[in-house]
């Protein structure tokens, strides 16, 4: 039997809605930042930005802004990771939803997880940036909430912001994530709310090969590469 999920099936997520209770809401984002921990989201996007600037002059400053930052966990994590292989890096986080960036400034600093990233409440779609303002864009389980249509102008912003390009990772759909959010979610997730929105997630997830043909409308260097597990890196679109 295949382990890809035949096609999409695209629904609202619960965390997205500005009804859900403040305390629901960061139980949530809690829940996100342990996902992006045990899976290594900063890990994997800062092993790709430090081999696309590895010729950069030392001490220059790489500017990166992370698109639907929620609580602007990865950003502060990219931000962090990069500063200790070296490089002096400022990462700027963005998200339509205003609450999740200052849930996350109250978590950083309730936590000691160190200074917050700066925060701007924005679309995606329409960022308030000017033509290459960042060195570059990337995104974290973000790709998926949208259609092909949204996604193709997400990313042209993407590439409009950022000189050097974008990195967009994400979830592959499969029965295998969809299998163990279903069964370990409940034990693992502080918030119900959580395990209801990664099991949407799973489902209206894309492929590695349907990102690349969407990213590719825009960016026609872009390219798709599986990481582990379950999940992809999208990259491309430097100018």
């Amino acid at each position: 039997m295949p382990l890809v999920l035949s096609r999409r099936r695209p629904s609202a997520e619960r965390l997205d809605d500005p009804r859900l209770s403040p305390e629901e809401m960061r139980r949530s984002l809690e829940d996100l930042r342990l996902v992006n921990r045990r899976w290594g989201a900063s890990r994997a996007l800062a092993r790709h930005l430090l081999g696309r600037v590895d010729g950069a002059r030392s001490g220059t400053r790489i500017r990166i802004v992370d698109v639907g930052a929620g609580s602007g966990d990865v950003a502060r994590g990219l931000e962090a990771r990069l500063r200790r292989a070296g490089r002096d890096a400022r990462v700027a986080a963005v998200d339509l939803q205003w609450r999740h960036l200052t849930a996350g400034r109250a978590m950083a600093r309730d936590r000691a997880f160190g200074a917050p990233p700066p925060a701007v409440a924005a679309d995606g779609l329409r960022l308030p940036f000017p033509d290459g303002a960042f060195d570059f864009s990337v995104s974290t389980l973000f790709f998926h909430h949208f259609s092909p249509e949204e996604n193709a102008s997400i990313l042209g912003e993407l590439c409009r912001v950022a000189r050097l390009g974008f990195a967009v990772l994400d979830l592959r759909r499969s029965l295998v994530p969809l299998a163990v959010v279903a069964a370990a979610g409940p034990f693992v997730f502080r918030a119900r709310v959580s395990v209801e929105d990664g099991v949407a997630s799973v489902r209206q997830a894309y492929t590695p090969a349907e990102a690349e043909a969407i990213a590719r409308r825009v960016a026609p260097d872009a390219r798709a590469e599986r990481v582990f597990p379950y999940r992809f890196l999208l990259h491309g679109g430097a100018a």
